[in-house]
């Protein structure tokens, strides 16, 4: 499962047999953690509640298992696979922004586990979506599918797609939300452009 660190065996379409071969003899034969367990991922909401044509705010929270890191969304190798999250076509949901670490940090807004161009330990991507306007009360479940390449110092797993199941509570006009994880969408009354990422 296993490939060597320098990724362009991947990218450049190399025979997998010529990657092996790249692989330091110490990595050979190695307990290696399959890259669909190396990610956690926790979709987050800012409200209990939303109505029908009403655009929010969401999250996806990262958590990356020790000793491995995910490449960051804007890389400058263009061996390296990035990460990033694809909205299928037939989603219910519209998802007009899509914002990764690095673009929070280029505008001033502090981040956890950006480090380089490599996301470590946990990382929060940032959402907005809106809820379709003919959209029935009640649950509304849709998937994003968030594309990924787990490494180590040594070597990279192969690039894969896990999806993330989002349950968006649609309620009736009047009915009282609350909001919920300030921890991610800040407190009431504060800006939630850009709220504070979890610590």
């Amino acid at each position: 499962m296993q490939i060597a660190h320098s990724t362009r065996c991947v990218s450049a379409g190399l025979m997998l047999a010529g990657c092996i071969l790249l692989l330091p003899l110490r990595t050979i034969g190695a307990q290696v953690a399959r890259p669909e367990d190396v990610v956690t991922i926790t979709p987050a909401l800012s409200k209990t509640g939303y109505n029908p044509g009403e655009t929010f705010q969401a999250a996806l929270i990262l958590d990356i298992m020790d000793e491995y890191h995910l490449n960051a969304h804007t890389l400058t190798d263009p061996y390296l696979r990035p990460t990033s999250v694809q909205v299928p076509d037939d989603s219910p949901v519209d998802w007009p922004f899509i914002r990764y670490p690095e673009d929070l940090e280029k505008a001033g807004v502090p981040v956890t586990g950006l480090v380089g161009e490599q996301y470590h330990e946990r990382i929060v991507i940032r959402l907005v979506g809106r809820i379709p306007e003919d959209a029935e009360v009640g649950e509304l479940k849709t998937t994003l599918n968030v594309e990924y390449q787990t490494c180590t110092e040594t070597f990279c797993l192969f690039p894969v797609t896990k999806p993330a199941e989002l349950k968006i509570p649609v309620v009736e006009s009047g009915t009282e939300v609350k909001d919920i994880n300030p921890e991610i969408f800040g407190k009431p009354g504060e800006s939630g452009d850009q709220p504070p990422i979890l610590p």
